[in-house]
């Protein structure tokens, strides 16, 4: 499964390409339908928080699934985006 990834006002980081890759390679294996996805990681400052956000554009053979989710920190917003994602594959996969 080809993976880009994409950054909004934060730098790179190796450590959340990481965690996605680590999620994200085995249900492209568990769902073979899965071509590639599209990270979008984005803090946005608001006044006396960050809002940290993943957004995830799922592509498969079928459609494509876009997931976000807005958390107090990137790693939770990986892992809540993986989990949408997930259910969505297996309901998906249900309906088939």
């Amino acid at each position: 499964m080809e993976l880009q990834f994409e950054y909004v006002n934060i730098p790179r980081n190796n450590y959340f390409e990481y965690l996605v890759e680590e999620k994200l390679n085995p249900l492209a294996k568990k769902f073979p339908i899965v071509i590639s996805a599209n990270v979008f990681f984005k803090i946005e400052n608001k006044t006396d928080e960050c809002d940290n956000i993943c957004e995830i554009k799922l592509d498969t053979q079928e459609s494509s699934i876009y997931v976000v989710a807005h958390e107090a920190s990137i790693e939770q917003a990986i892992q809540k985006t993986y989990n949408a994602i997930e259910n969505k594959l297996i309901n998906s996969n249900d309906n088939n």
